[in-house]
């Protein structure tokens, strides 16, 4: 089984011991002057440990003085960084993976400065371009001297060398212009070859393009093709198609939960068609059966994983040990976009995602010890499994006739389906380690002590905001939103309130707009700083307002009226009146420590863990879970 995704590839001079690749993820883990630090090593040669055939460090940064740069990535611009990039190569080839570089110049791309400051691609000079080259030849030199197998070129996302390639962004118009192929892929292909140049031919050189940017002057699949030939006589051994990027479509590049697996695979098919060497298929590629498949199929000839890899760094091995059922999948939920300091997992599903340098193994102590858990949301699940791998015997209570919690109505609005899948793998795992599960149970403090438990996990959630003060909430019109995500409904044409213009209230406004209702979102916070948004927020108030939804920061709600929301505009002290059929109050939650202060004195040992502890998201209760099982002795 999975004899495709299992078989060796030759990518140039680099032999692979199977068809997947670690995708260059820009995680800031490197010191704030470049240098590679243990955390990323540890990062690194646990996706290797895992068992994927390349790893590729992404967003190497070339040319330190350019305003525009992402903090704490790897430098290659200085010949001081290499002991340390060969620390991380060493360690990579160890645990069984071979590696390459990703040289990177973000271009007209802003990061941390002002988009005057950068260079659009007309601004450069013929010098400096060749000045751009180089840098991208000594970087390429660097990572050889480091000892890596080889260096990804990266032609994708809107960064440098793709702004040259498409018109939306090339507005030159001398040989290094857009209006031929030849002319747009100049700078690549020339930067290729100086690349062979300096690092000789036995160095393995690969190339990352987008099939499209889905956005007009930008990439096509039918550009793409044509430049993949140009590539492959440059000396290209592989090249992987991506989409998108943070110009043309931030969720070309990484997705959310809108797409669907393999959306990508099309465009990697058509450059496939246009080359010889060996293509890599990406774009939320999650599951090893649909994986084997589209490589059976003929589609791609190596299969490109970021996030999934970042999700279930043991990817590989559990599929090879027939240990499919353990693996934890990618839900696309955005959370790994964000900042992660030390000591915080990155990922909604892995709370050891960058913390890998924390070396943490469960201890197998449980003896059979029993553990009571109230509550199967992602906290009481996690921490079930933890204790249960750990040989303790647990014992959930879950007062709904599922498990889920919030993970279950937060899997309701569109895009957000693929959290059931992360619902899913805690099914597996209760079935798989023989958890006691009871459903329809609502715990008490006599339910408990007949158990007379070695510890007590309170799991118990939050529970919603009520503002019952406000007139007319009572009426027959308002809803809460937990209220309608557990019971979605079919309705058209309608006029909508919602009170609320948190993540759930804006989900849920784009999906009613989405089935032609009229949607109004209040809220009495003022319009949000957008660059200081976390991404999921960002990206759920673009679909709110492009599913037409009409969103107000500054309206304080006042009262309900029969067929109407009476609101208050907070800047003008204007009171407005919003036509109503219905109302939906998502006001946000505090948490529900009933149970815990009942029974905390109770037994010796009792922890709060979840929402019940501190209202958060999936990845702080999956963490919470985790470390709090993890640590209980």
């Amino acid at each position: 089984m999975y004899e495709k995704i299992l078989s060796p590839i030759r990518v140039g001079n680099v032999e692979l011991k199977n068809r997947v690749i670690y995708l260059a993820m820009a995680k800031y883990l490197s010191t704030p002057d470049n240098f590679v630090t243990d955390r990323q090593i540890a990062y690194y040669a646990a996706r290797a440990r895992g068992g994927a055939g390349l790893v590729i460090p992404g967003a190497c940064i070339v040319d330190p003085e350019y305003p525009s740069t992402l903090p704490m990535q790897p430098g290659l611009y200085d010949d001081k960084f290499i002991p340390g990039l060969t620390r991380l190569v060493d360690a990579v080839h160890a645990a069984g993976a071979k590696i390459f570089l990703q040289p990177w110049h973000p271009g007209v791309t802003p990061y941390g400065c002002k988009p005057e400051d950068v260079k659009q691609v007309a601004d450069w000079t013929i010098d400096e371009i060749h000045g751009l080259q180089r840098k991208f030849s000594d970087a390429a030199l660097r990572i050889k001297k480091s000892g890596a197998d080889g260096v990804e070129f990266h032609i994708a996302h809107n960064y440098l060398p793709e702004q040259f390639a498409v018109p939306l962004f090339n507005k030159r118009t001398d040989e290094y212009g857009a209006d031929t192929i030849e002319n747009a892929m100049r700078f690549s292909v020339e930067s290729l070859q100086g690349i062979r140049a300096a690092c000789g031919d036995d160095f393995t050189i690969v190339v990352k393009i987008n099939g499209t940017d889905l956005t007009p002057g930008g990439m096509t699949p039918e550009r793409a093709a044509a430049a993949s030939v140009l590539l492959e006589k440059a000396g290209a051994s592989m090249i992987t198609v991506s989409a998108g990027g943070g110009l043309t479509d931030l969720t070309g590049m990484s997705s959310d939960g809108h797409r669907e697996e393999g959306w990508k695979v099309p465009f990697a098919e058509t450059v496939k068609k246009s080359v010889t060497i060996p293509v890599a298929a990406t774009g939320d590629i999650r599951h090893p059966a649909y994986a084997e498949k589209i490589l059976e199929e003929g589609l791609c000839d190596m299969i490109g994983i970021g996030r999934g890899l970042f999700a279930e760094p043991e990817w590989i091995n559990k599929l090879s040990e027939g240990r499919e059922d353990e693996m934890r999948t990618c839900i696309s939920c955005m959370s790994c976009f964000d900042y992660c300091p030390p000591g915080k997992s990155g990922c909604a599903v892995n709370p050891l995602a960058m913390r890998e340098s924390e070396n943490t193994v469960l201890k197998l102590d449980g003896d059979g010890r029993t553990v009571a858990v109230i509550g199967a949301g992602p906290a009481g699940l996690e921490a079930a499994v933890t204790l249960a791998s750990r040989k303790f015997k647990p014992v959930i209570f879950e007062a709904e006739k599922k498990i889920g919690g919030m993970e279950r109505i937060g899997a309701v609005p569109d895009g957000k389906s693929k959290v059931n899948w992360h619902i899913d793998y805690y099914n597996k795992q209760i079935e798989r380690l023989n958890i006691e599960l009871r459903l329809d149970t609502k715990a008490t403090l006599e339910d408990i002590e007949k158990l007379n438990p070695y510890a007590v996990f309170i799991a118990t959630g939050s529970d919603p905001i009520f503002p019952s003060s406000v007139k007319g909430i009572d009426k027959a019109n308002v809803s809460m939103i937990r209220d309608v995500l557990d019971d979605f409904p079919d309705v058209s044409g309608k006029e909508v309130v919602i009170v609320g213009a948190g993540l759930t209230g804006l989900e849920t406004a784009a999906t009613l707009a989405a089935r032609k209702n009229k949607v109004t979102v209040i809220d009495m916070l003022p319009e949000p700083n957008y660059e200081a948004l976390p991404i999921d927020h960002l990206l759920a108030i673009g679909y709110a307002k492009g599913s037409g939804v009409d969103v107000r920061m500054s309206h304080k709600l006042l009262s309900i009226e029969d067929a109407a929301v009476v609101s208050e505009n907070m800047e003008t002290s204007e009171s407005i009146s919003i036509p109503a059929d219905m109302v939906i109050i998502s006001m946000g939650a505090r948490s529900n420590t009933a149970l815990y202060e009942q029974v905390k004195d109770k037994f010796e040992k009792v922890i709060n863990i979840g929402d019940s502890a501190a209202v958060g998201k999936i990845m702080n209760a999956v963490q919470s879970g985790f470390d709090s099982a993890a640590s209980l002795d």
